[in-house]
């Protein structure tokens, strides 16, 4: 299963009401306070999930009134539309991560211990011996490093967040790293975020990180069918 927002989740569940004529054409959804509490997720997640369903005409907003179910388009397909929402999610999750890991990789120049840039060059062996031994997955691999390079940050927060971004990309992250080509480009860009911490070289760390989720962003789009299969 692949990262899944909380909106998706009360989107599927009124896709599967609707199917299931448990929610008809012309019905009126409940108030959103009471809709909340029954589903269990705050007002602002329904109201993002309406909102989807409203651009895709399944719902409509009568001001003043309430929300009302139309129906499903003639040409709709339930996976397609779920595919496309995982699809934005996983670009949502690399435009946050970009933003995060540049001041990540400037921070590890800064306050990275010689421990923790031990442990870089470890996570960064991690991978290589993986190409000889295959014990370690890639993406396992990748994980190892990119949390190393965070807790050299020394800032838990950031941290926990790489942690959490790394577990909800890890099914598309797969599919990227399948191939002995492709492990080798990222040990290659493992390599440049490494000696650009080592030299603390800040504007170089930062580089050589926008390298590396750019070369990500291409290699998920060259995966996005295999997603669609998965």
């Amino acid at each position: 299963m692949g990262y899944r927002r909380l909106y998706e989740d009360i989107i599927q569940q009124i896709l599967n009401h609707i199917e299931e004529k448990k929610l008809l054409m012309g019905d009126r959804l409940p108030p959103e306070r009471e809709l909340a509490e029954q589903v269990g997720v705050s007002r602002s997640t329904l109201r993002e999930a309406f909102r989807v369903l409203e651009q895709q005409g399944i719902l409509v907003t009568k001001p003043g009134d309430g929300r009302y179910i139309v129906g499903l388009p003639k040409q709709y397909d339930k996976q397609i539309f779920l595919d496309d929402l995982e699809k934005a999610a996983i670009w949502d999750l690399l435009e946050a991560r970009e933003t995060l890991e540049s001041r990540i990789v400037e921070l590890a120049c800064e306050r990275a211990t010689e421990q923790d840039l031990i442990n870089i060059r470890e996570a960064e062996a991690l991978l290589a011996n993986q190409g000889r031994s295959g014990a370690v997955p890639p993406v396992d691999a990748d994980d190892v490093f990119h949390l190393a390079v965070a807790e050299a940050a020394q800032n838990v927060v950031f941290t926990s967040y790489i942690r959490i971004n790394l577990e909800l990309l890890a099914r598309i992250r797969a599919k990227t790293l399948h191939s002995p080509d492709q492990v080798a480009q990222l040990m290659r860009e493992h390599q440049a975020i490494r000696e650009a911490i080592e030299s603390r070289d800040k504007e170089s760390a930062k580089l050589a990180q926008r390298i590396h989720l750019r070369n990500i962003k291409q290699r998920i789009k060259e995966a996005e069918n295999l997603l669609i299969k998965g």
